[in-house]
């Protein structure tokens, strides 16, 4: 009778998910992204391949604002390369969470970006996605 139990738990156990489902809509993260309004980020760090690394020129006066109507915003005024598209002078966009807030998405006309969340508080935004040639690349930013 022991084992019986003690297998019923072990299937019961192995039949839980590995992660929660998603949760898309949660008031907390838009509110720490968007300041309950809008808020505007500057990008402050940079790691690449878990390397700190300074920031270009050309990045330093990159400002992104995400607004709480889902609106999002980039002004980059000094180009890093002037026949880049995905480095644009500004750019209108919309955002959204995936994946219970753990990826943050921004898509504008011709625009597309997914970024995985590492952290967000009030007053920082750390997030990750993988580079050309598959390097890691981490990013802070700060109000």
């Amino acid at each position: 009778m022991r084992w019986l139990g003690l297998a019923l738990l072990v299937m019961l156990w192995g039949c839980q998910p590995d992660k929660p489902a998603p949760n898309t809509s949660s008031p907390a993260a838009e509110e720490l992204l968007t300041g309950g309004g809008s808020r505007t980020w500057r990008l402050q760090a940079l790691t690449r391949a878990g390397s700190s690394q300074p920031i270009p020129p050309c990045r330093a006066d990159d400002r992104w604002t995400f607004r709480s109507d889902k609106g999002a915003s980039l002004q980059n005024p000094t180009l890093c390369s002037s026949n880049d598209p995905n480095d644009p002078p500004s750019l209108n966009a919309q955002w959204s969470f995936s994946n219970g807030n753990r990826f943050l998405i921004v898509e504008g006309q011709g625009f597309f970006m997914t970024r995985e969340i590492i952290q967000l508080s009030d007053n920082l935004l750390v997030w990750e996605y993988t580079g050309e040639g598959g390097e890691l690349i981490q990013e802070t930013w700060v109000p």
